[in-house]
């Protein structure tokens, strides 16, 4: 299926998704709320919002520092533009322009710079910890939806967990196991898999393919002998999230609104860990509706008050993103659209 296509089905989604939004909420109530609006606590707020990026993006140049030292500013402005990227284009696509970025200008290849993107954002999902110390003390109202949203998180997290683990026991192309252990016998399976899967590429292929799967292994195992970038991603991680929690923090303020900044930091950073799932474009419908969930049925606040906060702060991400991730592009010399196309990665 095509990337326009896909966008059109997630743009479906996002109106269906609004719709349903619509439904909870007094359209002249949230006016009310918007027209309340204090600007003052909106500056701080956008530097809170970029900065958590910016931390990101210390996170993932940390991760390919034993490739290349990548300029602080340059990787940065990879990030923005990824970023923007994932924003308009529901399938991750984002991730694949920074790994384009890292082929072009520092010459590290695709299967080398896409394994530390890979844990870069998998290091993301160790937010979810934060959420779910957050609940015994928060007293939220758990939906369904929010429950099932919690199990899904926290299965990505222990398949990214498990898939990093199994590639740190790789010594020498091979995995470092007990025999007939649990670890052992599942390997043994995934490589049967494997091979099948390899049977039906034309032979022209297989031994690219083998190249990029060995380096991309190798790349997953960066711990292994680095072992102290772990403990500085996981710092990294921690500020991010607390970066992010202090935007939404003032978007509240912007508002006039006093609220624990406990429900902030487990209310944003659900939201944001939801981003690790597909999505509509520009997250269209989606954040409106979990905005609900959290704030106006679990945390009983006014279903208008949170909808206005959410519609405004989606206003001003939306303008942040189109206007770094644009300047971010044309400094890397790309357009959007030979991007979509494919044109700039086919010429690669």
């Amino acid at each position: 299926m095509k990337i326009i296509q896909k966008i059109v089905i997630s743009l479906i989604i996002g109106t269906l998704l609004i719709f349903l939004w619509l439904r909870y909420i007094d359209f002249a109530e949230l006016l009310f709320y918007l027209k309340q609006i204090n600007i003052l606590p909106v500056i701080p707020s956008i530097f809170f919002y970029l900065m958590s990026y910016f931390i990101r993006s210390q996170r993932l140049r940390s991760l390919l520092s034993h490739k290349t030292i990548i300029p602080v500013f340059r990787n940065y402005t990879y990030v923005l533009s990824g970023n923007f990227v994932n924003y308009l284009i529901p399938i991750r696509a984002g991730e694949v322009i920074k790994a384009y970025f890292y082929k072009k200008n520092h010459n590290i290849k695709w299967a080398e710079s896409l394994p530390s993107i890979f844990i870069d954002k998998f290091f993301d999902t160790f937010a979810i910890f934060v959420v779910l110390l957050l609940i015994p003390f928060i007293g939220i109202t758990l939906s369904v939806y929010l429950k099932l949203l919690l199990v899904v998180l926290v299965f990505i997290f222990i398949l990214g967990f498990f898939i990093l683990f199994m590639a740190s026991l790789r010594e020498n192309n091979k995995f470092v196991l007990v025999n007939k252990s649990k670890l052992s016998r599942v390997y043994l399976i995934m490589k049967r898999i494997f091979h099948k899967l390899l049977l039906l590429l034309p032979i022209k292929y297989k031994d690219k393919f083998y190249d990029f799967i060995k380096l991309f292994l190798e790349g997953l195992a960066i711990f292994k002998n680095h072992k102290r970038l772990f403990p500085a991603c996981l710092v990294l991680t921690l500020l991010a999230t607390l970066s992010d929690s202090l935007f939404f923090f003032l978007m509240f303020r912007a508002f006039n609104v006093h609220i624990n900044f406990a429900y902030i930091l487990f209310g944003y950073t659900l939201i944001f860990l939801s981003y690790i799932l597909p999505h509509p474009p520009a997250q269209i419908g989606s954040n409106e509706v979990i905005m609900i969930l959290i704030f106006a049925i679990g945390f009983g606040l006014d279903e208008n008050l949170v909808s206005a906060v959410m519609s405004f702060s989606h206003v001003i991400t939306a303008l942040v993103i189109f206007i770094t991730g644009s300047l971010s592009l044309a400094y890397a010399g790309i357009k959007l659209i030979d991007f979509i196309k494919n044109k700039e990665i086919d010429n690669e």
